[in-house]
């Protein structure tokens, strides 16, 4: 599981740097003590560093095959402006205002590759943000818009440092869904290791489908 194996790797280096700066902090001598000290702090740093990558990592999920990872209700207040309910799998239901024709939700993915990849371990994914989308190009460039962010990083974003380096571990984003708004119209969000895809669940969503898509 890649979860399970980014959480042991940071740990395991998170308890030998601690470990480490210890040994160094405390051994008794005065040969070379400003080289150690300084070598220590380093170690306590890098646990650091680590200590917040680790909870970076939990605040994605495990990708399950063909579960959904979120279902999104809409809800008209007036012309282009919506009440979109969306509850994300295994958590609480949150609502936002999103103006234009469609909503669209982005999600991140930290997938193996290489060797790794072939014994069939399951990407992450954390949902990223739910924004609304215009048909009009003049109404997208010049009417108000309205992003939200989800789930957020604190202090240090495993996923845009696996981007600046190479490593068995992909980090890329899904690709994004987006779908037509109309009051009362329900979709559930599916996520592959291939990207996301929604379907209609209520005769609403399915209607407005056949008539627009």
């Amino acid at each position: 599981m890649l979860q399970g194996g980014m959480v042991f790797i940071l740990t395991v280096l998170g308890l030998f740097s601690v470990l480490g700066a210890g040994y160094l902090l405390f051994r008794r001598g005065w040969f070379w003590t400003w080289f150690k000290a300084s070598f220590a702090m380093c170690l306590v740093v890098f646990t650091i560093v680590a200590l917040f990558s680790l909870l970076d990592v939990f605040t994605y999920k495990q990708l399950m095959s063909e579960a959904p990872i979120a279902s999104i209700s809409v809800y008209e207040k007036k012309r282009q402006h919506f009440d979109v309910a969306l509850i994300a799998t295994g958590g609480e239901e949150q609502r936002f205002e999103i103006y234009g024709d469609q909503w669209q939700l982005d999600a991140r993915l930290l997938t193996w590759v290489g060797p790794i990849a072939a014994m069939g371990k399951k990407p992450l994914y954390r949902l990223d943000r739910i924004s609304g989308r215009y048909i009009s190009l003049e109404q997208a460039r010049n009417t108000e818009q309205s992003i939200y962010g989800l789930e957020q990083s604190y202090m240090i974003d495993v996923w845009k440092i696996l981007q600046s380096m190479p490593s068995w571990i992909d980090a890329n984003y899904g690709s994004a869904v987006y779908m037509p708004m109309k009051d009362g119209a329900v979709y559930s969000v599916y996520l592959t290791a291939k990207g996301m895809n929604v379907r209609p669940v209520n005769n609403i969503a399915k209607r407005l489908l056949g008539e627009d898509w």
